[in-house]
Protein backbone atom coordinates (compact mmCIF):
# COMPACT_ATOMS: atom_id res chain seq x y z
CA UNK A 1 0.00 0.00 0.00
CA UNK A 2 2.78 2.32 0.77
CA UNK A 3 4.13 1.93 -2.77
CA UNK A 4 0.83 2.72 -4.27
CA UNK A 5 0.36 5.91 -1.86
CA UNK A 6 3.93 7.11 -3.18
CA UNK A 7 3.25 6.31 -6.69
CA UNK A 8 -0.02 8.33 -6.88
CA UNK A 9 1.60 11.60 -4.77
CA UNK A 10 4.11 11.30 -7.36
CA UNK A 11 1.94 10.91 -10.29
CA UNK A 12 -0.24 14.07 -8.25
CA UNK A 13 3.21 15.90 -8.10
CA UNK A 14 4.42 15.28 -11.78
CA UNK A 15 0.72 16.05 -13.11
CA UNK A 16 0.03 12.83 -15.08
CA UNK A 17 -3.55 11.49 -15.87
CA UNK A 18 -5.23 10.30 -12.84
CA UNK A 19 -8.06 8.35 -13.08
CA UNK A 20 -11.50 10.50 -14.30
CA UNK A 21 -14.60 10.79 -12.23
CA UNK A 22 -17.78 11.43 -14.03
CA UNK A 23 -20.37 13.52 -12.04
CA UNK A 24 -23.91 13.65 -12.00
CA UNK A 25 -24.89 17.74 -12.04
CA UNK A 26 -26.22 18.96 -9.01
CA UNK A 27 -29.33 19.67 -9.93
CA UNK A 28 -30.19 16.37 -11.24
CA UNK A 29 -28.67 14.63 -8.25
CA UNK A 30 -30.40 16.93 -6.15
CA UNK A 31 -33.46 15.90 -8.25
CA UNK A 32 -32.86 11.98 -7.51
CA UNK A 33 -32.59 12.62 -3.86
CA UNK A 34 -35.62 14.67 -3.47
CA UNK A 35 -37.56 11.71 -5.37
CA UNK A 36 -35.97 8.69 -3.49
CA UNK A 37 -36.73 10.28 -0.09
CA UNK A 38 -39.14 8.12 2.22
CA UNK A 39 -39.96 10.84 4.29
CA UNK A 40 -41.19 13.18 1.30
CA UNK A 41 -43.01 10.16 -0.40
CA UNK A 42 -44.87 9.59 3.45
CA UNK A 43 -45.53 13.71 3.32
CA UNK A 44 -47.33 13.10 -0.20
CA UNK A 45 -49.39 10.45 0.74
CA UNK A 46 -50.54 12.63 3.76
CA UNK A 47 -51.48 15.09 1.72
CA UNK A 48 -53.67 12.66 -0.24
CA UNK A 49 -55.12 11.40 3.32
CA UNK A 50 -55.96 14.97 3.76
CA UNK A 51 -57.64 15.40 0.64
CA UNK A 52 -59.66 12.24 0.70
CA UNK A 53 -60.78 12.89 4.23
CA UNK A 54 -61.61 16.38 2.91
CA UNK A 55 -64.07 14.76 0.25
CA UNK A 56 -65.51 12.57 3.14
CA UNK A 57 -66.94 15.46 5.02
CA UNK A 58 -67.99 17.57 2.00
CA UNK A 59 -70.29 14.50 1.61
CA UNK A 60 -71.13 14.41 4.98
CA UNK A 61 -72.21 17.73 5.43
CA UNK A 62 -73.73 18.10 2.21
CA UNK A 63 -77.40 17.15 0.87
CA UNK A 64 -78.17 14.00 2.44
CA UNK A 65 -81.14 11.69 0.38
CA UNK A 66 -82.34 8.18 2.37
CA UNK A 67 -84.48 5.74 0.46
CA UNK A 68 -86.06 2.67 2.48
CA UNK A 69 -88.50 0.04 2.02
CA UNK A 70 -89.04 -0.01 5.51
CA UNK A 71 -90.16 -3.32 7.16
CA UNK A 72 -91.95 -5.90 4.73
CA UNK A 73 -94.31 -8.41 6.59
CA UNK A 74 -95.77 -11.64 4.88
CA UNK A 75 -97.90 -13.97 5.93
CA UNK A 76 -98.63 -17.18 4.35
CA UNK A 77 -102.08 -19.44 5.03
CA UNK A 78 -105.18 -19.60 4.16
CA UNK A 79 -105.15 -15.79 3.45
CA UNK A 80 -101.92 -14.31 2.72
CA UNK A 81 -101.08 -10.55 2.82
CA UNK A 82 -98.34 -8.68 2.19
CA UNK A 83 -97.24 -5.23 4.13
CA UNK A 84 -94.61 -2.64 3.38
CA UNK A 85 -93.91 0.48 4.77
CA UNK A 86 -91.82 2.75 2.24
CA UNK A 87 -90.13 5.80 2.94
CA UNK A 88 -87.79 8.69 2.03
CA UNK A 89 -85.96 11.52 3.11
CA UNK A 90 -84.21 14.87 2.33
CA UNK A 91 -81.93 16.93 4.67
CA UNK A 92 -80.31 20.14 3.36
CA UNK A 93 -77.35 21.21 6.17
CA UNK A 94 -76.91 24.53 4.53
CA UNK A 95 -80.36 25.29 4.12
CA UNK A 96 -80.48 25.75 7.92
CA UNK A 97 -80.78 22.03 8.21
CA UNK A 98 -84.13 21.98 5.97
CA UNK A 99 -85.72 18.17 6.05
CA UNK A 100 -88.18 16.12 4.36
CA UNK A 101 -89.22 13.22 5.53
CA UNK A 102 -92.15 10.89 3.82
CA UNK A 103 -93.48 7.67 4.93
CA UNK A 104 -96.51 5.31 3.64
CA UNK A 105 -97.63 1.77 4.61
CA UNK A 106 -99.38 -0.59 1.91
CA UNK A 107 -100.82 -3.45 2.13
CA UNK A 108 -102.21 -6.42 -0.25
CA UNK A 109 -104.99 -8.88 0.95
CA UNK A 110 -107.00 -10.97 -0.94
CA UNK A 111 -105.66 -9.85 -4.28
CA UNK A 112 -106.78 -6.05 -2.84
CA UNK A 113 -104.33 -3.56 -2.17
CA UNK A 114 -104.92 -0.78 0.59
CA UNK A 115 -103.04 2.47 0.78
CA UNK A 116 -102.95 2.32 4.86
CA UNK A 117 -101.09 5.55 5.80
CA UNK A 118 -98.87 8.67 4.77
CA UNK A 119 -97.04 11.22 6.26
CA UNK A 120 -94.98 14.48 5.35
CA UNK A 121 -93.29 15.98 7.73
CA UNK A 122 -91.27 19.14 7.03
CA UNK A 123 -88.84 20.84 9.46
CA UNK A 124 -86.38 23.66 9.28
CA UNK A 125 -83.60 25.40 12.54
CA UNK A 126 -85.11 28.32 12.86
CA UNK A 127 -82.59 29.28 15.80
CA UNK A 128 -79.44 26.63 15.80
CA UNK A 129 -75.50 26.15 15.64
CA UNK A 130 -75.78 23.75 13.19
CA UNK A 131 -75.43 26.06 9.67
CA UNK A 132 -72.29 27.50 11.53
CA UNK A 133 -70.51 24.04 12.34
CA UNK A 134 -71.27 22.58 9.19
CA UNK A 135 -69.53 25.74 7.36
CA UNK A 136 -66.14 25.52 10.23
CA UNK A 137 -65.85 21.75 9.69
CA UNK A 138 -65.60 22.33 6.04
CA UNK A 139 -63.12 25.07 6.88
CA UNK A 140 -61.40 23.05 9.15
CA UNK A 141 -60.75 19.78 6.57
CA UNK A 142 -59.89 23.14 3.77
CA UNK A 143 -57.12 23.91 6.41
CA UNK A 144 -55.97 20.36 6.83
CA UNK A 145 -55.45 20.02 3.36
CA UNK A 146 -53.38 23.52 3.27
CA UNK A 147 -51.56 22.30 6.18
CA UNK A 148 -50.57 19.07 4.37
CA UNK A 149 -49.38 21.00 1.44
CA UNK A 150 -47.50 23.67 3.50
CA UNK A 151 -45.47 20.45 5.23
CA UNK A 152 -44.64 18.86 2.35
CA UNK A 153 -43.02 21.96 0.67
CA UNK A 154 -41.45 22.78 4.06
CA UNK A 155 -40.05 19.15 3.92
CA UNK A 156 -38.83 19.30 0.56
CA UNK A 157 -36.92 22.58 1.59
CA UNK A 158 -35.54 21.13 4.74
CA UNK A 159 -34.36 17.96 2.41
CA UNK A 160 -32.92 20.27 0.15
CA UNK A 161 -31.14 21.93 3.22
CA UNK A 162 -29.59 18.12 3.92
CA UNK A 163 -28.68 17.34 0.73
CA UNK A 164 -26.60 20.39 -0.08
CA UNK A 165 -24.82 20.30 3.67
CA UNK A 166 -24.09 16.40 3.11
CA UNK A 167 -22.37 17.97 -0.35
CA UNK A 168 -20.53 20.48 0.95
CA UNK A 169 -18.93 17.94 4.06
CA UNK A 170 -17.80 15.68 1.18
CA UNK A 171 -16.16 18.42 -0.35
CA UNK A 172 -14.41 19.55 3.17
CA UNK A 173 -13.45 15.80 3.22
CA UNK A 174 -11.90 16.34 -0.32
CA UNK A 175 -9.39 18.69 0.86
CA UNK A 176 -9.03 17.05 3.70
CA UNK A 177 -7.58 14.13 1.67
CA UNK A 178 -5.38 16.53 -0.48
CA UNK A 179 -4.00 17.81 2.92
CA UNK A 180 -3.27 14.39 4.37
CA UNK A 181 -1.27 13.27 0.80
CA UNK A 182 1.10 16.67 1.16
CA UNK A 183 1.66 15.64 4.56
CA UNK A 184 2.64 12.20 3.26
CA UNK A 185 4.88 13.86 0.84
CA UNK A 186 6.04 16.02 3.13
CA UNK A 187 7.31 13.17 5.35
CA UNK A 188 8.61 11.21 2.97
CA UNK A 189 10.94 14.08 2.09
CA UNK A 190 12.03 14.16 5.17
CA UNK A 191 12.59 10.50 5.71
CA UNK A 192 15.03 10.07 2.61
CA UNK A 193 17.16 12.89 3.64
CA UNK A 194 17.11 11.00 6.89
CA UNK A 195 18.61 7.90 5.27
CA UNK A 196 20.93 9.95 2.57
CA UNK A 197 22.77 11.42 5.62
CA UNK A 198 23.43 8.11 6.61
CA UNK A 199 21.77 7.07 9.89
CA UNK A 200 21.30 3.49 10.79
CA UNK A 201 17.72 2.03 10.76
CA UNK A 202 17.84 1.35 14.42
CA UNK A 203 18.55 5.13 15.50
CA UNK A 204 16.18 7.09 16.94
CA UNK A 205 16.01 9.75 14.49
CA UNK A 206 15.53 7.11 11.60
CA UNK A 207 12.95 5.50 13.57
CA UNK A 208 11.02 8.54 14.36
CA UNK A 209 10.75 9.76 11.14
CA UNK A 210 9.57 6.15 9.40
CA UNK A 211 7.05 5.85 11.88
CA UNK A 212 5.99 9.59 10.86
CA UNK A 213 5.50 8.67 7.62
CA UNK A 214 3.76 5.41 8.26
CA UNK A 215 1.15 7.04 10.37
CA UNK A 216 0.57 9.96 8.23
CA UNK A 217 0.11 7.27 4.89
CA UNK A 218 -2.48 5.52 7.25
CA UNK A 219 -4.12 8.74 7.98
CA UNK A 220 -3.94 9.34 4.26
CA UNK A 221 -5.21 5.62 3.86
CA UNK A 222 -7.98 5.76 5.83
CA UNK A 223 -9.10 9.39 4.68
CA UNK A 224 -9.07 8.16 1.21
CA UNK A 225 -11.16 5.04 1.64
CA UNK A 226 -13.39 7.12 3.97
CA UNK A 227 -14.10 9.49 1.18
CA UNK A 228 -14.57 7.52 -1.05
CA UNK A 229 -17.69 5.34 0.74
CA UNK A 230 -18.90 8.66 1.67
CA UNK A 231 -19.04 9.70 -2.01
CA UNK A 232 -21.15 6.22 -2.99
CA UNK A 233 -23.09 6.30 -0.32
CA UNK A 234 -24.22 9.87 -0.77
CA UNK A 235 -24.67 8.87 -4.91
CA UNK A 236 -27.00 5.47 -2.99
CA UNK A 237 -29.41 7.96 -1.32
CA UNK A 238 -29.84 10.12 -4.62
CA UNK A 239 -30.41 6.67 -6.51
CA UNK A 240 -27.41 6.77 -8.26
CA UNK A 241 -23.43 5.30 -8.65
CA UNK A 242 -20.55 6.39 -9.12
CA UNK A 243 -17.20 5.11 -9.55
CA UNK A 244 -13.77 6.47 -7.62
CA UNK A 245 -10.53 4.86 -8.29
CA UNK A 246 -8.15 5.10 -5.99
CA UNK A 247 -5.66 6.92 -8.11
CA UNK A 248 -8.41 9.78 -8.70
CA UNK A 249 -7.87 13.15 -8.97
CA UNK A 250 -10.09 13.96 -5.83
CA UNK A 251 -10.19 17.58 -7.17
CA UNK A 252 -12.58 16.38 -10.00
CA UNK A 253 -14.92 15.59 -7.19
CA UNK A 254 -15.76 18.84 -6.77
CA UNK A 255 -19.02 20.54 -8.34
CA UNK A 256 -17.97 23.21 -10.42
CA UNK A 257 -22.21 24.03 -11.53
CA UNK A 258 -23.11 25.71 -8.18
CA UNK A 259 -23.41 29.09 -8.47
CA UNK A 260 -24.73 32.17 -5.94
CA UNK A 261 -28.16 32.63 -6.04
CA UNK A 262 -29.97 35.33 -5.09
CA UNK A 263 -30.56 36.39 -1.31
CA UNK A 264 -33.87 36.38 -0.07
CA UNK A 265 -34.67 39.63 1.88
CA UNK A 266 -36.89 38.47 4.58
CA UNK A 267 -38.58 42.06 4.91
CA UNK A 268 -40.17 42.20 1.54
CA UNK A 269 -42.05 38.95 2.57
CA UNK A 270 -45.45 39.49 4.00
CA UNK A 271 -45.65 39.57 7.78
CA UNK A 272 -48.90 38.08 8.09
CA UNK A 273 -47.56 35.11 6.17
CA UNK A 274 -45.13 34.22 8.68
CA UNK A 275 -45.87 30.92 10.15
CA UNK A 276 -46.67 31.30 13.82
CA UNK A 277 -48.06 34.55 13.29
CA UNK A 278 -50.55 32.93 10.34
CA UNK A 279 -51.12 29.74 12.39
CA UNK A 280 -52.01 31.42 15.41
CA UNK A 281 -53.80 33.71 13.46
CA UNK A 282 -56.55 31.03 11.71
CA UNK A 283 -56.79 29.93 15.43
CA UNK A 284 -57.55 32.69 16.94
CA UNK A 285 -60.48 32.99 13.96
CA UNK A 286 -61.76 29.37 13.50
CA UNK A 287 -62.07 29.34 17.63
CA UNK A 288 -63.96 32.99 17.65
CA UNK A 289 -66.03 31.31 14.46
CA UNK A 290 -66.81 28.38 17.14
CA UNK A 291 -67.52 31.28 20.14
CA UNK A 292 -70.42 32.57 17.75
CA UNK A 293 -71.66 30.07 16.26
CA UNK A 294 -72.63 28.75 19.98
CA UNK A 295 -75.98 29.85 20.96
CA UNK A 296 -77.78 29.57 23.93
CA UNK A 297 -81.69 29.96 22.46
CA UNK A 298 -82.44 26.97 20.06
CA UNK A 299 -85.61 26.81 18.12
CA UNK A 300 -86.50 24.35 15.30
CA UNK A 301 -90.08 24.22 13.82
CA UNK A 302 -91.98 21.37 11.71
CA UNK A 303 -94.75 20.95 9.77
CA UNK A 304 -96.84 18.03 7.68
CA UNK A 305 -99.59 16.41 6.58
CA UNK A 306 -100.49 12.73 7.38
CA UNK A 307 -103.62 10.33 6.28
CA UNK A 308 -104.87 7.65 8.21
CA UNK A 309 -107.10 4.47 6.97
CA UNK A 310 -108.26 2.11 9.74
CA UNK A 311 -110.57 -0.10 8.46
CA UNK A 312 -111.79 1.86 6.16
CA UNK A 313 -112.58 4.69 7.40
CA UNK A 314 -110.08 7.73 5.98
CA UNK A 315 -108.99 10.81 8.51
CA UNK A 316 -106.86 13.52 7.24
CA UNK A 317 -104.77 15.91 9.44
CA UNK A 318 -102.36 19.22 8.82
CA UNK A 319 -99.45 18.85 11.95
CA UNK A 320 -97.19 21.42 12.89
CA UNK A 321 -94.71 21.99 16.16
CA UNK A 322 -91.88 23.94 17.30
CA UNK A 323 -89.09 22.84 19.90
CA UNK A 324 -86.71 25.01 21.59
CA UNK A 325 -84.90 25.78 24.72
CA UNK A 326 -82.72 28.65 26.55
CA UNK A 327 -80.61 28.25 29.77
CA UNK A 328 -82.06 25.16 30.17
CA UNK A 329 -85.58 25.87 29.54
CA UNK A 330 -87.09 23.57 27.14
CA UNK A 331 -90.00 23.83 25.70
CA UNK A 332 -92.06 21.47 22.90
CA UNK A 333 -95.19 22.30 21.58
CA UNK A 334 -97.40 20.88 18.44
CA UNK A 335 -100.29 21.00 17.46
CA UNK A 336 -102.53 18.53 15.33
CA UNK A 337 -105.63 19.97 13.19
CA UNK A 338 -107.95 17.42 11.25
CA UNK A 339 -109.22 18.00 7.83
CA UNK A 340 -112.92 17.67 6.63
CA UNK A 341 -113.23 15.74 9.72
CA UNK A 342 -115.89 16.83 12.33
CA UNK A 343 -116.06 14.03 14.79
CA UNK A 344 -112.46 14.80 15.21
CA UNK A 345 -110.98 18.05 17.52
CA UNK A 346 -107.89 20.00 16.95
CA UNK A 347 -105.01 19.07 19.75
CA UNK A 348 -102.83 20.70 21.20
CA UNK A 349 -99.25 19.03 23.06
CA UNK A 350 -97.05 21.12 25.21
CA UNK A 351 -94.00 19.77 27.31
CA UNK A 352 -91.64 22.21 29.88
CA UNK A 353 -88.41 21.53 31.20
CA UNK A 354 -85.85 22.47 33.66
CA UNK A 355 -82.39 21.85 33.87
CA UNK A 356 -80.64 24.19 36.60
CA UNK A 357 -77.50 23.17 36.03
CA UNK A 358 -77.40 24.53 32.26
CA UNK A 359 -77.56 28.29 33.23
CA UNK A 360 -74.30 27.65 35.76
CA UNK A 361 -72.17 25.86 33.23
CA UNK A 362 -72.93 28.65 30.33
CA UNK A 363 -71.24 30.81 33.37
CA UNK A 364 -68.60 29.13 33.60
CA UNK A 365 -68.40 28.54 29.50
CA UNK A 366 -68.66 32.27 29.50
CA UNK A 367 -66.13 32.84 31.83
CA UNK A 368 -63.35 30.29 30.08
CA UNK A 369 -64.30 31.84 26.37
CA UNK A 370 -62.81 35.07 28.09
CA UNK A 371 -59.57 33.50 29.42
CA UNK A 372 -58.99 31.93 25.90
CA UNK A 373 -59.74 35.02 23.82
CA UNK A 374 -56.98 36.47 26.18
CA UNK A 375 -54.32 33.58 25.63
CA UNK A 376 -55.32 33.61 21.93
CA UNK A 377 -53.92 37.27 21.78
CA UNK A 378 -51.19 36.52 24.19
CA UNK A 379 -49.94 33.85 21.32
CA UNK A 380 -50.71 36.38 18.75
CA UNK A 381 -48.75 39.20 20.39
CA UNK A 382 -45.83 36.47 20.93
CA UNK A 383 -45.59 35.58 17.57
CA UNK A 384 -45.44 39.23 16.18
CA UNK A 385 -42.54 39.66 18.68
CA UNK A 386 -41.37 36.24 17.25
CA UNK A 387 -41.09 37.71 13.93
CA UNK A 388 -39.22 40.78 14.90
CA UNK A 389 -36.66 38.90 16.25
CA UNK A 390 -36.25 36.61 13.59
CA UNK A 391 -36.07 39.45 10.69
CA UNK A 392 -32.96 41.18 13.10
CA UNK A 393 -31.32 37.42 13.34
CA UNK A 394 -31.81 36.51 9.90
CA UNK A 395 -30.59 39.97 8.77
CA UNK A 396 -27.14 39.75 10.40
CA UNK A 397 -26.53 36.01 9.12
CA UNK A 398 -27.61 37.31 5.80
CA UNK A 399 -24.73 40.07 6.38
CA UNK A 400 -22.03 37.32 7.54
CA UNK A 401 -22.90 35.18 4.64
CA UNK A 402 -22.96 37.77 1.86
CA UNK A 403 -19.43 39.12 3.46
CA UNK A 404 -18.12 35.52 3.49
CA UNK A 405 -18.87 34.82 -0.16
CA UNK A 406 -17.24 38.54 -1.30
CA UNK A 407 -13.98 37.93 0.94
CA UNK A 408 -13.77 34.04 -0.46
CA UNK A 409 -14.26 35.54 -3.83
CA UNK A 410 -11.42 37.96 -3.16
CA UNK A 411 -9.23 35.23 -1.74
CA UNK A 412 -9.75 32.64 -4.56
CA UNK A 413 -8.85 35.24 -6.98
CA UNK A 414 -5.69 35.67 -5.22
CA UNK A 415 -4.67 32.27 -5.31
CA UNK A 416 -5.28 32.14 -8.90
CA UNK A 417 -2.92 34.35 -9.54
CA UNK A 418 -0.41 32.76 -7.01
CA UNK A 419 -1.16 29.56 -8.53
CA UNK A 420 -0.42 31.06 -12.09
CA UNK A 421 2.65 32.61 -10.90
CA UNK A 422 4.24 29.42 -9.29
CA UNK A 423 3.48 27.81 -12.40
CA UNK A 424 5.14 29.80 -14.27
CA UNK A 425 8.26 29.56 -11.82
CA UNK A 426 7.99 25.62 -11.77
CA UNK A 427 8.15 25.86 -15.81
CA UNK A 428 11.30 28.09 -15.13
CA UNK A 429 12.73 25.49 -12.81
CA UNK A 430 12.57 28.30 -9.82
CA UNK A 431 10.88 26.06 -7.50
CA UNK A 432 9.98 22.44 -6.66
CA UNK A 433 7.24 20.15 -7.93
CA UNK A 434 6.00 20.69 -3.70
CA UNK A 435 5.62 24.28 -3.98
CA UNK A 436 3.48 24.61 -7.22
CA UNK A 437 1.31 21.57 -5.55
CA UNK A 438 1.17 23.41 -2.76
CA UNK A 439 -0.42 26.47 -4.31
CA UNK A 440 -2.89 24.28 -6.36
CA UNK A 441 -3.86 22.98 -2.80
CA UNK A 442 -4.20 26.26 -1.66
CA UNK A 443 -6.57 27.47 -4.82
CA UNK A 444 -8.92 24.05 -3.86
CA UNK A 445 -9.28 24.98 -0.55
CA UNK A 446 -10.17 28.55 -1.56
CA UNK A 447 -12.64 27.27 -4.37
CA UNK A 448 -14.29 24.96 -1.72
CA UNK A 449 -14.68 27.57 0.79
CA UNK A 450 -16.36 29.77 -1.92
CA UNK A 451 -18.95 27.06 -3.23
CA UNK A 452 -19.53 26.27 0.52
CA UNK A 453 -20.24 30.28 0.89
CA UNK A 454 -22.85 29.51 -2.46
CA UNK A 455 -24.35 26.50 -0.37
CA UNK A 456 -24.92 28.72 2.62
CA UNK A 457 -26.66 31.34 0.93
CA UNK A 458 -29.08 28.58 -0.73
CA UNK A 459 -29.81 27.10 2.94
CA UNK A 460 -30.36 30.44 3.97
CA UNK A 461 -33.10 31.01 1.73
CA UNK A 462 -34.50 27.64 2.24
CA UNK A 463 -34.83 28.77 5.99
CA UNK A 464 -36.19 31.86 5.28
CA UNK A 465 -38.68 30.89 3.39
CA UNK A 466 -39.60 28.05 5.54
CA UNK A 467 -40.61 30.34 8.24
CA UNK A 468 -43.34 31.83 5.85
CA UNK A 469 -45.86 30.48 4.00
CA UNK A 470 -47.96 30.71 0.67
Amino acid sequence: MKKKILAALAGLLSFSFLGAVELVPTSELLASYLEQDSDLKNQALELQKAKLNQQSTQIDKGISIKLQTGDMTFTFGDKSSFSVKPGASVTVPQANNLGLNLNSQLSVADGKTNFDSASATLSVDVISSNKANREISLLQQERKVLEAERSLTTKALDKEKSFYKSLSNLMNSVTSVLSKKSTVFDDNVSFEKIKLQGYASDSASYVKAELKLYTSERDYEAAVRSLINDYKSFYLSCGREIEIPEDADFKQLIPTDIVQVEAVDITSLDKNKYKDIESNEWSRQINQMNRDASTKLTLTANGGYSYRNTNGKSSNSVNAGVSGSYEGIGLNASVSVPVADEKNSPSLTVGLSWTPNTAKKNKISDQLEEIAIEQEQMKLDSAYSSYETTVQERELKLSDILWNIQTNQTNLEMYEKVEANMKSYYDRGLISEKDYSSACNSTVQAKVKQINGYIDLIIYNNEVNAMFVE
